[in-house]
């Protein structure tokens, strides 16, 4: 967790700055195959709820590159494709 700390009249005040993902909630989830591909999903999945922002499309790109990487190294045969979800498809 990340603070603003400010020293005034010689006293430090720190201010906690809110996260969007409550960690006590956070649990990897069974099996544990391939954690940076699930990192990546992960990193969309948390941008597409965010405003639009440099950062946000930076953090977008790395990771839609890394799946596209990942879908170049599998088999012959298998794909990946990205579930559409109810509210994108209505």
């Amino acid at each position: 967790m990340y603070q603003f700390c400010i020293t005034i009249g010689g006293k430090r005040h720190c201010f906690p700055v809110p996260s969007l993902i409550d960690r006590e909630v956070i649990k990897r989830p069974p099996p544990n195959n391939y954690p940076p591909f699930e990192l990546a999903i992960a990193v969309l999945d948390l941008v597409s709820v965010v405003p639009n922002t440099e950062l946000s499309k930076q953090l977008t790109e790395v990771a839609t590159q890394f799946i596209q990487q990942v879908q170049k190294g599998l088999p012959q045969g298998v794909e990946l494709v990205q579930e559409k979800s109810a509210s994108k498809a209505a």
